[in-house]
């Protein structure tokens, strides 16, 4: 484990992360950072970090020690380019962003050489460093990005092994995919449920606008949890949607083209049809394993 972690955002993931590190490994020095004071306050009052990061200064020195960046997506590009003295001495950088390749590519067009992206696929519909989950991380996946030019530079790969070695301390699954393949398959499988969990809940919830009391009893638990997710953070799915729009609209093209298919059968009343097309749906499910 790092001797040193500095963590830039204290939200709910920020917080998570520095408080089952401070669990596993006490003897690690965290600082943090983050742009709300009272985050700041919270988490050393609740001794989540050890002290305060100072952003205008180099953020890390030596050969052991970790900077993670736990903000929104364009939040981390943005900090990228005002930045630049605090990722001097860094030795390792990484990030928690749900987008990768404009993070990434972003981080090369500012000389951070020692970036390695990372994903854990975990979180909440909760923020704040109040709601952390210093469980949250155990037997969940970790995508770290390693490019194709990376495996033959050994000191790129030592620094991506390094990172995986990181979030595999905290019990984590890594799994190593290119930026580009990372966004195209996380708009599929993370990216259209949240958009689709933001329109399920407008769709119903402007339908019964002013009349809530009159169909409030009516609101069952297939409709809560499939919705629960649209109460994430608003800015950091604003950016996710803006920064991986075109792999999200083909997804949302093809959950539109899916959702025509149903629509025929229900306005035909095809019994046979619908049928049929539920239970491939079905099978499909139960084969992947979901």
């Amino acid at each position: 484990m790092f001797k040193e972690i500095s963590i830039i955002g204290l939200g709910f993931m920020g917080a998570s992360i520095a408080g089952t590190v401070k669990k596993k490994f006490p003897e690690t020095e965290i600082r943090g950072y983050d742009a709300v004071k009272k985050n700041i306050d919270y988490c050393i009052s609740k001794n989540i970090i050890d002290g305060v990061v100072n952003i205008e200064k180099a953020g890390c020195g030596g050969s052991d020690c970790l900077i993670i960046i736990c903000i929104p997506p364009a939040a981390i590009v943005s900090f990228f380019e005002k930045h630049p003295v605090f990722f001097i001495n860094a030795p390792l950088i990484t990030d928690i962003g749900s987008v990768k390749n404009g993070i990434t590519s972003n981080a090369e067009a500012n000389n951070i050489s020692n970036f390695v992206g990372s994903h854990p696929m975990c979180g909440s519909d909760k923020t704040g460093p109040e709601n952390a989950d210093f469980s949250l991380f155990d037997g969940r996946k970790c995508i770290v990005i390693r490019e194709t030019a990376d495996l033959t530079d050994k000191r790129r790969t030592a620094k991506i092994e390094q990172t995986a070695e990181f979030w595999e301390s905290l019990n984590m699954d890594v799994i190593f995919a290119a930026a580009e393949t990372h966004d195209y398959i996380t708009a599929y499988t993370s990216h259209l449920p949240h958009l689709i969990a933001f329109l399920l809940s407008d769709t119903t919830l402007s339908y019964i606008s002013g009349r809530l009391a009159e169909f409030n009893g009516f609101i069952g638990s297939g409709f809560k949890d499939s919705t629960r997710i649209a109460s994430s953070s608003v800015e950091l799915w604003t950016d996710i949607f803006l920064m991986n729009g075109a792999n999200i609209i083909a997804s949302l093209e093809d959950f539109i083209a899916s959702a025509n298919i149903m629509k025929g059968f229900i306005e035909t009343g095809d019994k046979e049809g619908l049928s049929s097309y539920l239970n491939k749906i079905c099978g499909e499910r139960k084969e992947a394993g979901i």
